[in-house]
């Protein structure tokens, strides 16, 4: 089978028991890997230089490349691309062009290369889980085996869902209801989580209950930044 990508860390994460969207696992990866390639070989590569200089980074991804071990890399990129947003520094020359100036001055540090990067990886990652669907039968179990995904991830595979071809029909069904049955268990788990601080049940056993919130975080909005 043609994949876009390499199965190595779908077949890596879906597997784990412990993992509430195995897609989160996978887009942290990615982005720890795009991370790297700012710090050092994409530093001076033509190509992304200048991706640097038309988007920039995003606060949160400036952060982590900051905490990287290449200062200077990270310099270097940012001197050219002040270059840049410094086009927008001129005094306007009245209100109205002022109004225009502030919509540029805040389009400009709302663009990030290494979130546009990793987005385009996460798009073919989707496509692929979608592939292997319809080409794998070992692989039919083992998205069955998992504990679903976050919303997000959820509803870029529902729309990647044509790539399991004539399976996709069957492929939605068996996504939305493993989507359900697992966010119920964290709704319920949740529920469990809430009636504890009841004083009739205070003292119980909360089981799998007690990390309920940082779960629910998953499944909501994405694992996130931790």
């Amino acid at each position: 089978m043609n994949y876009h990508i390499s199965t190595s860390l779908i077949l890596r994460e879906f597997p784990k028991r412990d993992c509430e969207c195995p897609l989160c696992e996978i887009r942290a990866t990615v982005e720890n890997n795009v991370v790297e390639q700012y710090l050092n070989e994409a530093v001076m590569a033509k190509t992304a230089r200048q991706g640097v200089n038309e988007k920039g980074f995003c606060d949160r991804h400036f952060d982590m490349l900051f905490a990287g071990q290449s200062k200077l890399g990270l310099a270097l990129q940012c001197v050219t691309r002040m270059n840049v947003l410094k086009e927008n520094l001129d005094a306007p020359s009245n209100v109205k062009s002022a109004q225009k100036r502030a919509k540029k001055v805040l389009s400009s540090i709302q663009t990030c290369v290494i979130c546009d990067t990793v987005e385009d990886h996460m798009q073919r990652y989707y496509k692929t889980v979608a592939e292997m669907y319809y080409a794998e039968e070992d692989f039919r179990e083992l998205l069955d085996y998992t504990k679903g995904f976050c919303l997000k991830d959820y509803a870029q595979l529902l729309l990647n869902a044509k790539y399991a071809g004539l399976r996709a029909k069957e492929y939605v069904k068996v996504l939305a209801e493993k989507e359900k049955e697992n966010f119920e268990r964290v709704q319920n788990d949740l529920q469990t989580f809430c009636d504890s601080h009841d004083f009739r049940t205070a003292g119980r056993d909360l089981g799998t209950a007690k990390d309920s919130l940082k779960r629910t975080r998953i499944k909501i909005y994405g694992k996130g930044d931790k």
